[in-house]
């Protein structure tokens, strides 16, 4: 009798947590069937409209002249894609603002002229740096006739705002990105040969995807969080 004792018991307790459990179960599945979700918008971290009309000076580059002034004009419709209507002249290269303001450098007495001069309340001003080809190659394996090598440019965008009250930076952003070119192969049967995986315009390529990450602060967004009934 004893030891039919202990088995209800044991059989009740195991009966009792399934319960139990089963109860939390529903409990969580109440909760998350009466929660519900709407789109909440989130203004852009940085509102241009405050500055009214703004300056931009064509970016550099130390690749091609073209890339620079591509680079310039994917900007300028990112900024007009995320905040329509915000007027945006174009000051010219660097070198041409410089000149006409009778400048040597973008510093901040420089600035505050370019706001004379041009009658704007902000310069954006921007630098594409693409650093030196990046190769991986294993020698051993070239010795074998049996090797593929790996080319790799790398780009970084840095983009600022200032204000041409006092010549202060106001915002700054940055972005890194890389993009893998064409591929040498060394085979004993097949020989050399070269591929081309965008290597002409790849300095072009990473332009749009480089302005759009640095764009972030100019756009809004939407989100999805939970209301209370």
């Amino acid at each position: 009798m004893k030891l039919i004792a202990v088995k209800r018991h044991v059989k009740n307790g195991f009966l009792r947590h399934i319960l139990v459990a089963l109860s939390f179960g529903v409990a969580i599945i109440s909760f998350t069937s009466c929660t519900k979700t709407i789109n909440v918008y989130h203004p852009p971290r940085l509102d241009l409209t405050q500055y009214g009309r703004i300056g931009i000076i064509t970016f550099t580059d130390n690749a091609q002249p073209s890339v620079a002034d591509y680079a310039t004009e994917q900007f300028e419709n990112q900024i007009h894609s995320a905040q329509v209507g915000i007027p945006i002249l174009d000051l010219g290269t660097e070198a041409a603002v410089l000149s006409s303001i009778g400048s040597s450098r973008l510093d901040s007495a420089a600035m505050v002229k370019i706001g004379q001069r041009y009658n704007v309340s902000a310069v954006f001003s921007g630098s594409l740096v693409y650093s030196n080809i990046e190769t991986n190659v294993n020698l051993k394996e070239i010795t074998q006739l049996n090797a593929s090598v790996n080319a790799t440019l790398h780009a970084t965008l840095s983009v600022k705002l200032f204000e041409t009250g006092g010549g202060a930076t106001v915002w700054s952003d940055s972005t890194s990105w890389q993009r893998k070119l064409g591929q040498l192969s060394v085979n004993e049967h097949t020989g050399l040969s070269v591929g081309t995986n965008g290597y002409n315009d790849a300095y072009r390529k990473l332009v749009p995807d480089m302005v759009h990450d640095v764009t972030g602060d100019l756009r809004g967004r939407y989100t999805r969080e939970p209301v209370n009934n």
